[in-house]
Order: structure tokens, then sequence, then C-alpha cells
């Protein structure tokens, strides 16, 4: 077998192993988008709850 023929042999066989190395990741893969979770971050709120509105309170 000469070299010529070896490295394009190699090749195919690199090519081959990624194809199906690529094609187990999509089937086998995660969610693209994955599903949004219930979320424990609260948003700024410019008054505190435990405040009156025009109390005066600074924060």
């Amino acid at each position: 077998m000469n070299t010529g023929l070896r490295i394009a042999a190699f090749a195919v066989a690199v090519a081959a192993v990624f194809a199906i190395a690529f094609g187990v990741g999509r089937v086998a893969g995660p969610d693209p988008e994955p599903t949004p979770g219930p979320s424990t971050h609260r948003p700024a709120t410019p008054h505190s709850s435990t405040h009156a509105e025009g109390s005066g309170a600074s924060h």
C-alpha cells in the first residue's frame, strides 16, 4: 500500500468517525432550547415591601 493511499484511507476513516460521533450527538445530545425551570431570581424593585410609600425611608 503506497503512502498516498494510506493517507487517503486515514482521512476517510477520520471523517467517518466524526460523522458518526456528530450523528450520535445530535440524537442523544441535550435539547437545543432547554425548558425554563422555576427561577429563584427576583427582579429588583424600587421600594421594599416592608416600607410604606411616602414614609421617607431611604434604601
